[in-house]
């Protein structure tokens, strides 16, 4: 397959320029809400630790991968629901598209009801199984923030129709800017708030107004704006079918994610006590704003894979999309990765402070895997669409149960670093592996190809990346400032991005700026 499309094959109508350029836009405050991210950690997590206390944080980590559990079931009918709702607006389907809102809210219902009954459940199980390892209080404070996360859920789970509306309409600047918006005013309240009341309750009950918050303008952007409505015209057993068939394959996703991400932190905690939890979880503070970076870009482009699948039947399109969407992440994230790798036990030290060395190396033995799932993640789109998810979802349950035995032989041996590595094994089998055979074999996407364009676009920045690491080691300093990090990522950043446009970008990754930052 060819790199380069036939100009015949990407003339754009008026109709599909306007598409682009939100497109264009919606990476652009999906980058901006990235960098928000980033910001807002910097400044919070330290103030939060300080504000709370380290054990505090570790309480409210460990909850927080309970619930984890528990609101993934929103994946379960979301991804349905996005999928399903972009095909009728490909298609042209207004009654379906009104159709598959109204039932998917009733279906939602009944979740959150059986959710909530799930998490009273959890309540005593939990204090049964940390009752080694927690205080009596530690344990009443779990308990709260359980029953306040499980309101925080019924809010999550009754706005995912006005989400997935938002996003088959491609408003993303909408959408992320309500995002970013909240992702600002929420930890400024809790630390507010936390001065009167230093605790790890605080948290949740800020986190549920806020949600409550942009729960509501995203509702109200959706009928008013966009005039999405929902018109129940009774129960259709096609769209049920299609609705529980797709989201039977994402739960299994769903359970593998969950499994994969969040057991480490509850073993942790089981063998090792809340401060160790509060040590992994600044590593996964970390991991988590770099996949959100990998995310911001494939995460527009959902309607756009519809629009080929469905609409035009275009595999080879869609490859194409593939391989530039991975090259562009792989830019951004390698960036990212660089630059963590040199200046990441500086930050760490600077950031968190002392006591949380070992969240470098956390943060590390996930991102460096965790590279190829990101750059990839247009695939995961790809596989919804097309109704092809199972088999990633067998996959990585497996990895997961994998990943969770090990994970509890490793953590009593080696320590929170050791689940961390686990991880990253299984995920480099699943995703660098696994998946790429999948991906060339049954999807028809050219992964040669892909892997060979990033290949070009890797070797000049591997080189910049190699530079400044000499230069970092080469300064007669332990322990950068805040002054010198930051004037030596400013330096790292400038030279990455003058050797990428140089050396490693397309012409078409060109254009592509220039269109996005200067109009053109």
């Amino acid at each position: 397959m060819k790199l380069k499309l036939k100009s015949s094959e990407i003339a754009l109508d008026e109709s599909d320029a306007a598409k682009s350029k939100r497109r264009q836009h919606g990476i652009l405050i999906s980058y901006a809400y990235t960098f928000g991210q980033v910001v807002v950690n910097l400044v919070y997590v330290p103030l939060l630790l300080s504000t709370i206390g380290k054990t505090e944080y570790g309480l409210y980590q460990t909850v927080g991968a309970i619930m984890s559990y528990i609101i993934s079931v929103n994946s379960v009918l979301s991804a349905g629901v996005g999928r399903y709702y972009s095909k009728y607006k490909a298609e042209h389907d207004e009654s379906m598209m009104e159709r598959t809102l109204a039932i998917a809210k009733r279906l939602y219902w009944v979740i959150s009801a059986v959710a909530v009954a799930v998490v009273l459940l959890l309540i005593p199980l939990t204090r049964a199984a940390y009752s080694a390892s927690f205080s009596e209080s530690q344990l009443d404070e779990c308990s709260v923030m359980l029953v306040i996360l499980a309101l925080n859920m019924v809010v999550t789970f009754n706005n995912t129709v006005n989400i997935a509306a938002i996003n088959a309409h491609e408003r993303f600047v909408f959408l992320k800017g309500t995002q970013l918006l909240t992702l600002v005013l929420q930890p400024v309240l809790i630390i507010l708030v936390g001065q009167a009341f230093p605790s790890a309750v605080t948290i949740t009950v800020v986190v549920l107004a806020m949600n409550i918050v942009c729960s509501l303008l995203q509702r109200v952007y959706a009928k008013r704006r966009l005039g999405v409505r929902d018109v129940f015209r009774g129960w259709d057993r096609k769209l049920l079918r299609g609705l529980f068939g797709f989201s039977a394959t994402v739960v299994l996703v769903t359970v593998a994610d969950q499994i994969f991400w969040n057991s480490g932190k509850l073993l942790v905690g089981y063998f090792a006590g809340a401060d160790l939890v509060a040590v992994y979880g600044v590593g996964s503070q970390i991991y988590n704003a770099y996949m959100a970076a990998g995310l911001a870009i494939s995460g527009v482009f959902f309607q756009r894979v519809s629009e080929l699948v469905h609409a035009r039947h275009d595999i080879s399109a869609v490859s194409e999309l593939f391989v530039r969407v991975g090259r562009v992440s792989f830019a951004v994230l390698f960036l990212i990765l660089g630059g963590f790798l040199i200046l990441g036990p500086d930050f760490i030290g600077l950031w968190a402070g002392p006591g949380f060395e070992d969240s470098y190396w956390v943060a590390l033995a996930i991102m460096v895997p965790m590279t190829v799932d990101l750059i990839q993640n247009l695939g995961i789109t790809v596989l919804q669409v097309m109704d092809r998810y199972s088999f990633r979802g067998f996959i990585y349950l497996c990895l997961s149960l994998m990943n969770l035995a090990v994970s509890f032989i490793a953590i009593p041996r080696w320590g929170i670093v050791g689940a961390a590595v686990s991880s990253g094994v299984c995920m480099f089998v699943g995703n660098g592996i696994v998946m790429n055979w999948y991906y060339a074999s049954k999807v028809g996407l050219d992964i040669k190809a892909f892997w060979r364009s990033v290949a070009r676009c890797f070797i000049p920045l591997a080189a910049v990346v190699l530079l400044a690491g000499v230069a970092r080691l080469a300064l007669p300093i332990e322990t950068l400032s805040w002054p010198c990090l930051i004037a030596f990522g400013a330096g790292f950043i400038v030279l990455y991005a003058v050797v990428y446009w140089k050396a490693s970008a397309t012409e078409w990754e060109r254009g592509e700026i220039r269109s996005l930052f200067l109009g053109r």
